[in-house]
């Protein structure tokens, strides 16, 4: 269809170009006239067939989607009933997911530096923990390079549902339909015996495409179990990580995706390093530290202790917030005279405020080095807040990912430290499961 004819379906939706097309389903590209915004229309066209099962697929989907709330997700609108070409169909109107799929990185060989591939293979891993910990299980059930789309910002989302099925179903679902992929898909997922270990599978086998650019089939022995190389491009641990997924029995697979995160960010070298800007920006030191300490609890000594103190400013550091030094500079006279001075004319008010601050800021990071979790935030928005006596503090706005669900919080640094961030920049915090997912950013000058 001509982009020219400018159909119109739902009394809304204007479409633009065809985004994909299978034996039953349509995806367009179409404007939202009443929305002003791009949206992806599904189609269910079966015009001349009778296929309840094709119809059962797409109910199913609409449903599905229509439930979950996640960023790595497209989101879904509504679904109607419209005229296409003389026949009555089914439309499923959901987020349009900007960006290129993992499919058209590896056909236009493209490199993709080693920290990127680990950022999206955690990310996505993040995705499967929270559909595979609903309540019942979502499972994506076809998984693949074309299924996968990067933002511009550098983040991954997983795409087409189509396959998507609940683990425990309803009375009227069936459950011998077989989705999903040759080369991607296990051995029990062929038997109709799907479960999370199966798409922890795909996936595995997807980011195999990609490193080597060639398809799982190709690695297939004569047994058709996939043999990984022994030699993978990217980093090492990666390869033990797609290697253990890619075995024939689940039970010899990772138990879940958190399992497999942890697997793989039990290394300091695998830290995430990417963002907004994943060309440029890299781990930080303090990021880097940060995925380095041992498992709660954790005593406040050595490493840890360090990077504590160089996180926490102090009373004096308090004091000159607004400019820019160095944690671990020394105080000279001057400063010293200026503090006498200030707390003489505020009548002590001045010092012990700032010390108030500090002593605060202290105990809360204690809390948190003791107990807390590691994650990798992004950052929303920066805000200069006020201080007592004329000085400034920056409110960093953030979201990160833990157990499956996306939390969004907020903390105070240095205006020097947020100046070196911008939306869609990946921080380093520490995060509490047990205080509602309250959160510290862990940042050093």
């Amino acid at each position: 269809m001509s982009t020219s004819s400018a159909q119109l379906v739902g009394g809304r939706y204007e479409i633009v170009r065809t985004l994909g097309q299978g034996a039953f389903g349509h995806t367009f590209l179409a404007r939202d006239r009443e929305g002003d915004r791009a949206v992806a229309i599904k189609l269910l066209d079966t015009r001349g067939r009778n296929d309840l099962k094709a119809y059962e697929l797409f109910k199913r989907e609409a449903v599905v989607l229509g439930a979950v709330r996640h960023h790595g997700i497209p989101e879904v609108f509504e679904t109607f009933q419209d005229m296409w070409y003389g026949a009555s169909a089914a439309f499923l109107v959901m987020e349009y997911i900007e960006g290129t799929s993992l499919a058209q990185v590896i056909d236009e060989k493209r490199g993709i530096e080693g920290s990127e591939v680990v950022h999206v293979f955690l990310e996505l891993l993040g995705i499967l923990d929270y559909l595979h910990n609903r309540v019942p299980p979502i499972l994506h059930r076809d998984i693949k390079p074309s299924n996968i789309i990067l933002r511009p910002n550098g983040f991954p989302a997983l795409v087409d549902f189509g396959s998507v099925r609940r683990v425990f179903m309803t009375p009227e679902e069936t459950g011998s339909t077989i989705a999903g992929t040759y080369g991607y898909m296990p051995y029990e997922q062929y038997m109709g015996q799907a479960t999370p270990a199966s798409d922890l599978y795909a996936m595995a086998a997807t980011f195999l495409h990609l490193l080597t650019g060639r398809a799982p089939r190709e690695f297939m022995n004569d047994e058709g179990r996939i043999q990984v190389p022994e030699t993978l491009p990217g980093e090492p641990r990666l390869r033990g990580v797609i290697e253990r997924l890619l075995r024939p029995s689940p039970a010899e697979r990772f138990a879940s995706a958190r399992d497999v995160r942890n697997a793989l960010v039990g290394s300091a070298e695998l830290v995430p390093a990417t963002g907004a800007r994943t060309s440029v920006q890299r781990a930080s030191p303090e990021m880097t530290a940060l995925f380095a300490l041992p498992p709660a609890p954790r005593e406040l000594s050595g490493d840890t202790k360090q990077l504590m103190q160089w996180a926490t400013p102090s009373t004096m550091r308090l004091l000159y917030a607004s400019e820019k030094a160095s944690a671990g500079d020394d105080w000279g006279i001057l400063d010293g005279l200026t503090l006498v001075f200030f707390s003489v004319i505020t009548a002590g008010i001045l010092p012990i405020t700032y010390a108030s601050m500090a002593n605060n800021r202290r105990r809360r990071m204690k809390r948190f080095f003791r107990g807390g979790s590691p994650a990798v935030a992004e950052v929303i928005k920066t805000e200069i807040q006020g201080l007592p006596f004329d000085e400034k503090i920056a409110r960093v706005t953030y979201q990160f990912e833990a157990d499956g669900d996306l939390h969004r919080d907020s903390d105070t640094v240095l205006p020097v430290i947020a100046d070196r961030w911008q939306p869609g920049d990946r921080i380093p915090v520490l995060y509490l499961p047990d205080r509602n997912y309250d959160s510290v950013i862990v940042a050093v000058e």
